[in-house]
């Protein structure tokens, strides 16, 4: 499963929102920010498994936090609820829009995802569609996600890395504009042992209203043993 997309799911500011506070955010040249976060995943049982993440934008000074309980339905299908909390403070917000900003943006968002799995030839294809009810600052917004991502691992002698690129599309039921957002994504997963890994990664993010911005994220992944047999 893919971890940087959750983890790039920053400053869903919303359409309404940005008219109110647009700017010349959209006109101005692209951010840079890093990103780091930590996400410990325990699975309950063979079926069921918790995902706990915590992440920093350094250069827009955001922070998320997020919880996942993905279930695999069967072999192909996993379906994911999950709650999501995104804090942007004055000046962060500044750097999107392009204007001065005096009140930090909270949002709380309630998740559905079911993602489809296959391989072919060696390759892992995921096919992720979410819904997500969003609650910001200034009313309630409807969002739909659509991710294709694709890995292959390679191996060196007898130690194995994980490249993967995966593109995301994100669509607004408000005005004025459907599309809103794209994300495209390179990055590879290194496993240090059984139970860690390091996910870095680059990811381009485009917005119909905001600033582009460019994303270098570091993340630590911390997995657990099973809880139960079952």
């Amino acid at each position: 499963m893919l971890k940087v997309a959750v983890a790039m799911c920053l400053f869903m500011l919303p359409l309404c929102a940005a008219q109110e506070v647009e700017g010349t955010g959209k006109n101005a040249a692209a951010l840079f920010s890093n990103t780091n976060y930590v996400e410990l995943s325990t699975p309950i049982t063979s079926r069921v498994g918790v995902n706990t993440y915590g992440f920093y934008l350094g250069n827009i000074r955001a922070s998320i936090e997020l919880l996942e309980v993905p279930v695999s339905v069967q072999k192909h299908f996993t379906i994911t609820p999950a709650y999501l909390f995104i804090n942007v403070p004055p000046n962060g917000l500044s750097q999107l829009i392009g204007l001065p900003a005096s009140s930090t943006y909270r949002e709380h968002q309630f998740q559905l995802a079911g993602t489809f799995l296959t391989t072919w030839h060696g390759f892992n294809i995921s096919d992720r569609n979410m819904y997500a009810s969003r609650f910001t600052p200034f009313g309630a917004v409807n969002r739909y996600r659509n991710r294709i991502y694709v890995s292959h691992p390679v191996s060196f002698g007898s130690y194995k890395v994980t490249p993967f690129v995966f593109e995301e599309i994100y669509h607004d039921w408000a005005p004025p504009k459907w599309l809103r957002r794209n994300w495209a994504a390179a990055g590879v997963n290194a496993p240090i042992n059984q139970y860690l890994s390091v996910q870095a990664s680059y990811i381009r993010h485009d917005d119909s209203l905001l600033r582009s911005v460019n994303f270098l994220s570091l993340g630590l992944i911390i997995r657990t043993a099973t809880l139960t047999g079952r």
